[in-house]
């Protein structure tokens, strides 16, 4: 692998920016597998736990975890670095402008989406992925939705993530020259439906809130009380 060839890279905006919009890809994509996989929770206890059993053991889980963590701390410094030049550059009054030219809310609140997602993020790994584990992965998931302040983290995290990718989606391919009068305005379709498959989160989470999961038995009751 060639360093220098890396860092001439990073080094020039190009560059950043083109690893912003890959690292951003990659995540939408996977947030719609874990979305997926939370859609097995429908599937009862035992698929559940399942498949989070298969994927603990799978060897080639931690090495998915760490590109996963590099994926977002690429995101995350590119991303803060493109934003700081844009700001610097940016001439003066272009705040008091900014929705102006066909600015969404996705694409003006995507620095606040964005520090909004990080907390969340990390209050989501505390609560899900360092901790522990003993009751079972189904249990602890569906008896954290049970409570009302995680499930209101919840929704708003999903809200912000939503939101994020309205505009970072198809941001990402115009960023990588992936421009077409004939797919543009498809690509604007997909990044729209990719957004709003993110609010299945909230739902998922406000499903087992209001109690709708009436098959769950006393064992689940057994669970909150």
């Amino acid at each position: 692998m060639d360093i220098t060839f890396i860092k001439r890279f990073i080094s020039a905006s190009i560059g950043r920016k083109a690893v912003m919009a890959v690292s951003g890809l990659l995540l939408g994509g996977f947030m719609l597998v874990h979305l997926a996989e939370n859609l097995l929770l429908f599937k009862g206890e035992a698929a559940y736990n399942a498949w989070v059993d298969f994927l603990l053991s799978n060897p080639a889980t931690p090495l998915l975890e760490l590109g996963l963590a590099a994926l977002f701390f690429a995101h995350i410094i590119t991303g803060v670095w493109v934003r700081a030049e844009d700001f610097m550059n940016a001439p003066r009054g272009y705040e008091a402008r900014k929705w102006q030219g066909g600015r969404t809310i996705g694409s003006a609140t995507m620095l606040y989406t964005a520090a909004a997602l990080l907390a969340y993020l990390v209050y989501h790994m505390l609560t899900f992925r360092f901790t522990d584990h003993s009751m079972g992965f189904y249990r602890m998931v569906t008896s954290a939705f049970r409570k009302p302040v995680f499930t209101a983290v919840y929704v708003a995290g999903s809200a912000a993530l939503a939101l994020h990718l309205s505009h970072g989606m198809q941001s990402a391919f115009q960023t990588l020259g992936l421009n077409h009068p004939k797919y543009t305005p498809l690509v604007k379709i997909g990044g729209v439906i990719v957004a709003l498959a993110m609010v299945g989160f909230a739902l998922i989470s406000l499903y087992y809130l209001l109690g709708a999961d009436l098959t769950a038995g006393t064992a689940s009751e057994a669970i909150i009380q």
